[in-house]
């Protein structure tokens, strides 16, 4: 019987369920909402707690510094150079003078508006200073009383003493006409200076010796390439001067010594070993031919083989054995040098040979023909 009562209830907890689902959201958005507010509150407490804390850690540093600062700084100097209803007062920044620091001066003059006050030039009365900046503000009339303002910033010297020296006032009363002038000279104003320090006595602390530091390396590099520079330049000169000098000793030599000296010359090279016959016979015929030209006169060097030998055969120096023997040396020579004939060390140390005899012969013959001309 019970059991036949069951869907009745079912149907009323279906009609329930919407209730029931709506108290359950509302139920959760507000724990949202309590959760997101308690955050908020946490976040804004912690940061107003971070504040607080900042403030006493910035409040308790300048209570410990602040004393410091105030000490450092100098006070206010003050005078009064006041004379009857004039009043004038100066005012003196960073006193005492200290040669770290500039020094401000300002010069405040009060007076009836009826009394026309005048100040001179202050430029050459302060001592001790170079001036950097001056200048003088407007007058201003306010209430019966007239105020001049002047501020000058000066730069302190290497001296003793730092003063403003007196100066005078002009006052002039305009109640009065004429108007009355009047003068008036103000005392001086010195300005305390900072004090020498004490002298220092005992012997120094740092050691004096002279300590090395090295170089960088650009500087290093530097004097490297100065030194090769310097190295190659000595080498051409000591090449120049030696070329030089061989050319002076071989131009006091005769054309035999000299013919014989390029030829020790030429074999030093070594071009026969070095298989350059054609450089080697060109350089050899040229030893002869300018032989020719300094024995002889005949410019050999700039001619070809067959001009050569027809110059020398109307020359009376050149008898036909000798012109033969040229003939054969030179025409065996342009066969290597152009047409390209082989040849070995054997034809190139006969070729030397037969330059020696020509030269050797012609030498001699040139000496008895110069002692027959003696001779005569």
């Amino acid at each position: 019987m019970k059991s036949r009562q069951l869907p009745p209830r079912r149907h009323e907890d279906a009609e329930n369920a919407p209730a029931r689902q709506r108290s359950c959201d509302f139920a959760y958005f507000a724990g949202r909402a309590h959760a997101r507010c308690n955050r908020r509150v946490f976040a804004a407490s912690w940061r107003a707690l971070a504040v607080l804390r900042l403030q006493t850690v910035c409040g308790l540093f300048l209570f410990s510094v602040g004393p410091l600062c105030a000490a450092d700084k100098p006070a206010a100097f003050t005078a009064d150079l006041s004379r009857g209803q004039v009043e004038i007062r100066l005012t003196a920044e960073s006193v005492p003078v200290r040669m770290d620091a500039d020094l401000f001066v300002t010069l405040r003059v009060s007076s009836p508006d009826y009394l026309k006050v005048t100040l001179p030039d202050l430029r050459e009365r302060f001592r001790g200073f170079k001036i950097a900046d001056g200048y003088t503000r407007d007058p201003v009339t306010a209430a019966g009383t007239t105020r001049i303002e002047q501020r000058w910033r000066l730069v302190p010297e290497l001296r003793r003493t730092y003063r403003l020296a007196p100066f005078a006032v002009q006052v002039d009363d305009t109640r009065t006409r004429p108007a009355g002038i009047t003068w008036f000279a103000t005392h001086a104003v010195v300005f305390a200076a900072e004090p020498a320090p004490a002298p220092v006595s005992g012997e120094p602390e740092v050691s004096l010796r002279p300590f090395w530091i090295p170089p960088p390396p650009r500087t290093v590099l530097g004097w490297i390439a100065l030194v090769i520079l310097a190295i190659l330049a000595a080498v051409l000169l000591l090449r120049g001067a030696l070329a030089i000098s061989r050319n002076v000793r071989e131009r006091r030599m005769s054309p035999r010594e000299r013919a014989f000296a390029e030829l020790d010359r030429l074999l030093r090279r070594n071009l026969v070993a070095k298989r350059l016959y054609k450089d080697f016979y060109i350089e050899l015929t040229m030893v002869v031919r300018r032989y020719i030209e300094r024995a002889h006169l005949i410019r050999a060097p700039e001619q070809t083989t067959q001009e050569f030998l027809a110059a020398a055969a109307h020359h009376p120096h050149f008898h036909r054995e000798a012109m033969s023997q040229l003939k054969e040396f030179l025409e065996s020579a342009d066969l290597i040098k152009f047409a390209g004939q082989e040849a070995t060390p054997q034809i190139a140390d006969g070729a030397v040979v037969r330059a020696k005899e020509y030269v050797e012969r012609d030498a001699r013959d040139e000496e008895i023909r110069g002692q027959k001309a003696e001779g005569r």
